[in-house]
This record gives C-alpha cells, sequence and structure tokens, in this order.
C-alpha cells in the first residue's frame, strides 16, 4: 500500500537576515519552505500548502522544486509575499524581528485541496498564526498523526486559539521561552507537563543550541522524558529556520514509519535525532540555502556520525 503523503502547511517567505557572521537580503524562507526541504531528505511524498504574491521569484521556485519541494498545492495570489527581517545577537539563541509584512498571507485562508482531505498520514501546522492553523486542521482527517509548532507573540494575543490547537494535535512543538510563556513558570520540566495536560499525547520543547526534551505521558500516566543532544557544530553562521527544519525531518520520518495514527515512543526518539541533525545542516549556512545543498547520502554520514558521538542509535527506517 503506498503511504499517504506527508502535509505540511505553512509559510513561504521573503527574508532579510542578519547575523554576527554577516547578513543576507532577500532569501528563500518562511516556516512551509525549511519544513519542505528538511522533510523532503526523508518523506519524498509530501505535499506544501501555502500562498507566495507575484514578486515571488520564478527561478527560487523552480530551484525548490528540483530539490524536492512539492510546489503544486501553493496558491500565487496578486499582491506581495510575506517578508520577514530578522536580526540575531551575539548569542544566536536570541533573535530581534525588525520588519515584517504580511503581504498576500494577511487575507489568505487555508484551503486543503479534496484529495488530501481524508489523507490519515501525518498532517503538519507549522508556524503561522493559531487562527490559520485551526482553520487548517479543522479541514484535516482526525485521524491523521497531527503536528504543530508556536511562536510566542502567538500565544500571548491568542491564548484561546492556542489552547485550541493544543486540543486538536498529537505532538506539540515549542521552544524554551514559548513554553515558559504558555505554562507561566520557569520550571521546564513543568512546563512540559502543562502541555501534555492541554491535549498532546507527546510535547517535544526546543532547546535551541542545547538539543531538545519529549514528554509523554503513557498509558499508566507516568510521564516519560527524553533527551535529544545538540549535533556538534564547528561554525554557526544563521539560525534561521533551524525549528522549522527540525519539525519537518521530524514529521517525515514519522510519515514513513507510521501505521494508523499509533505512534510508538522508539519511533519518536529516532524523529527527534533526524530533526536535530538536519536542524544543525541548516545552521551552517544563510538562510535556506544548508538545506538546498544538504542530500540524503551526506545526510545519512552525519546521523551515524551524530548517533556514534552522543551514544545514540541511528534512525533505522532511513537505511
Amino acid at each position: 500500500m503506498i503511504p499517504a503523503p506527508l502535509i505540511l502547511y505553512g509559510t513561504i517567505a521573503i527574508d532579510t537576515l542578519i547575523t554576527p557572521s554577516g547578513r543576507a537580503d532577500k532569501v528563500a524562507g518562511g516556516s512551509g519552505i525549511y519544513a519542505a526541504l528538511a522533510a523532503r531528505l526523508i518523506c519524498p511524498a509530501h505535499e506544501l500548502i501555502g500562498v507566495v504574491g507575484d514578486d515571488y521569484p520564478p527561478d527560487w521556485q523552480a530551484r525548490l522544486e528540483r530539490c524536492g519541494v512539492n510546489f503544486q498545492h501553493v496558491i500565487h495570489a496578486p499582491g506581495s509575499t510575506f517578508a520577514w527581517t530578522g536580526q540575531y545577537e551575539e548569542d544566536m539563541n536570541l533573535r530581534a524581528t525588525l520588519r515584517t509584512m504580511e503581504g498576500v498571507q494577511a487575507q489568505w485562508q487555508p484551503t486543503l485541496p479534496d484529495e488530501l482531505r481524508q489523507s490519515v498520514g501525518v498532517v503538519v501546522a507549522a508556524n503561522v498564526t493559531p487562527p490559520l492553523q485551526v482553520a487548517f486542521l479543522r479541514q484535516c482527517n482526525p485521524n491523521a498523526l497531527i503536528l504543530a509548532d508556536f511562536m510566542k507573540s502567538w500565544i500571548i494575543r491568542e491564548p484561546n486559539y492556542t489552547r485550541q490547537l493544543l486540543s486538536m494535535v498529537d505532538v506539540a512543538l515549542m521552544n524554551d521561552e514559548e513554553a515558559r510563556e504558555f505554562a507561566q513558570t520557569e520550571d521546564l520540566s513543568a512546563a512540559g507537563y502543562a502541555l501534555l495536560q492541554a491535549g498532546p499525547h507527546y510535547a517535544i520543547v526546543k532547546h535551541g543550541s542545547a538539543g531538545s526534551t519529549m514528554y509523554h505521558r503513557d498509558d499508566h500516566h507516568a510521564v516519560r522524558c527524553f533527551h535529544c543532544p545538540p549535533m556538534r557544530l564547528e561554525h554557526t553562521a544563521d539560525p534561521t529556520g533551524a525549528g522549522d527544519s527540525y519539525l519537518g525531518a521530524l514529521s517525515g520520518y514519522l510519515n514513513i514509519v507510521i501505521r494508523g495514527k499509533a505512534v510508538e515512543w522508539e519511533d519518536m526518539c529516532h524523529a527527534m535525532v533526524c530533526g536535530s541533525a538536519i536542524a544543525a545542516c541548516t545552521c551552517e549556512q544563510f538562510g535556506a540555502e544548508g538545506l538546498i545543498r544538504l542530500n540524503r547520502f551526506e545526510l545519512k554520514k552525519r546521523l551515524l556520525l551524530y548517533a556514534e558521538e552522543n551514544g545514540l542509535n541511528p534512525p533505522p527506517a532511513l537505511g
């Protein structure tokens, strides 16, 4: 039986990036692009849902499609593409948004094609606003395995939608700051437990350059935790999109191993290893360039080295 495709909904953007390593003006970005570029290394069968304006460069789309990103369900609308400018501090876990231009993203409502509405694979609501994520997930098959990422500003501005979104997903991902904001605590373990109480079966808290931690409440109501260490990097050029590529790799791996909605603990751990490795590769170059140049052969080499250095088992589904 042919596996259901991975369905990814996220932003497609034109980014300007400023880090201590330099600057990149007007490069391809957006949560959907980073997630799709990561996922395609593991799960070629994916469907990207999003919108771009008529200023989105055709050569960007052509290059991304050559890499394996599927633009079949990306809408081209009159107007400007979503644009973001961000600046990172010396500690590149910290950044400031200098400019956001919503463009066509401001008015567009996600519409899932009829042929995808009954899909029972993995469905991902990457970083957009919680109301749009909820509107998207309402169109999806509830029997799919559903993942969603979050953003601190929207947790603050849209608390009701944030809780509604958490009640709809099987796997929730937040970074340290977002988890603390949601749970109103500085204790990250308590924040992880609070996320589980809001509905997801699994909660993953991303620690930036310090790795990630997964929380899961088993059938006996005991909470299990797994910390996935970071992949060692000699140099970080730009961390933009690392969290989105982590999500894309994680969901891509899950889509090739799950059968129905059930997902095993070991599968989640292996998926996190994939996410950590690909997120690290994202940081090595500005924008999505590191992901665009990464191929499956190089990824496998990096995964084996990463697993060996940290005493982990390499993800078996990748061969």
